[in-house]
């Protein structure tokens, strides 16, 4: 009996480590995945910090925005999870690792920064319009 309750007690200790395992494999392709999709696109926002900054600063300025960026893709990874599976997350990685993929990723930051001035413009245009109604 007891050596039943030992067998019984291994297997649901093999089956834990499993399952954490798995989890931190989603863990770490969650999180390379925003890497990779986000990392380019904050280029604009370090760019425009650093033009607030003496030029003898800048590099340091770089340096500790970078040193965040762990804590928020961790945060992002976390947010992938609840909207992508293990498996969807590898095949969007399986994507960005083709040369579309890289060149997407690459232009993310220029594309968010047009789309956002594209969507400054609509937002005037949409104010002419709501005058009319007012």
């Amino acid at each position: 009996m007891k050596k039943v309750l030992l067998l019984v007690a291994f297997v649901c200790f093999s089956i834990t480590i499993n399952a954490q395992e798995v989890e931190d494999a989603y863990t770490a392709d969650a999180q390379k995945l925003v890497k990779i999709v986000s990392e380019s696109a904050f280029s604009p926002v370090i760019d425009q910090f650093s033009g607030m900054v003496a030029e003898d600063k800048k590099d340091d300025l770089v340096a500790d925005i970078k040193a965040t960026f762990p804590e928020l893709f961790a945060a992002m990874a976390e947010i992938y999870k609840e909207e992508f599976s293990h498996n969807e997350i590898k095949e969007l990685l399986a994507f960005y690792d083709t040369p579309v993929g890289k060149k997407l990723a690459a232009k993310t930051g220029d594309l968010s920064q047009k789309g956002m001035a594209a969507g400054q413009a609509w937002g005037m245009k949409l104010q002419g319009i709501l005058q009319k109604y007012q």
